[in-house]
């Protein structure tokens, strides 16, 4: 699997990680979430709050991925999402696993890691990734890092990792097409 981490502390340090997730948790509380997916996943482009913390995750979720691509390229669209989510919430991790492919473009995604609970795995509570597909008996985590960006392609099969701890785990994901 062809994944890479980029680390983003400096910029966005653990006050700006705390005002997003307050965003996120208001968001949740005012009922802006999908319903049809895990809860609690925001129902909104995240990365179009108009504060500078969000405009900063933004840019460092596009200058990850063309640090990843090695070059800079035409962006078609990005599509951004808060995630939270803990052991009070109902979860079917088989159902979880997915692939970000959209018609007409390449996706490359990611995963930053917002806050993650006090004393949880960080080898299994990060991203599963199945390079084969779900259940080819080849699935393996990548490891969380709060305040880094985990890019990898679109096509990959992922999924969240595993929840450990009543406390939220907070993350932000996106996606850019080109």
């Amino acid at each position: 699997m062809d994944y890479e981490y980029y680390d983003w502390n400096k910029l966005i340090n653990s006050q700006c990680r705390s005002r997003m997730k307050n965003d996120i948790d208001q968001l949740i509380n005012d009922g802006q979430y999908w319903t049809n997916s895990p809860p609690y996943q925001t129902n909104i482009n995240i990365f179009g709050l108009q504060t500078q913390d969000w405009s900063n995750l933004k840019m460092s979720f596009i200058w990850s991925c063309f640090a990843y691509l090695g070059r800079e390229t035409q962006i078609k669209g990005i599509k951004s999402w808060g995630y939270q989510t803990s052991l009070k919430t109902t979860e079917d991790r088989e159902r979880y696993w997915h692939q970000h492919i959209r018609p007409g473009a390449t996706t490359i995604s990611g995963v930053y890691y917002l806050h993650l609970p006090k004393g949880a795995n960080l080898k299994t509570s990060g991203t599963e990734f199945a390079p084969n597909g779900p259940n080819a008996g080849d699935e393996y985590f990548a490891k969380a890092q709060q305040g880094n960006w985990i890019i990898f392609p679109g096509k990959s099969w992922h999924r969240p990792g595993i929840l450990q701890s009543n406390e939220n785990r907070y993350i932000v994901a996106a996606d850019m097409e080109f």
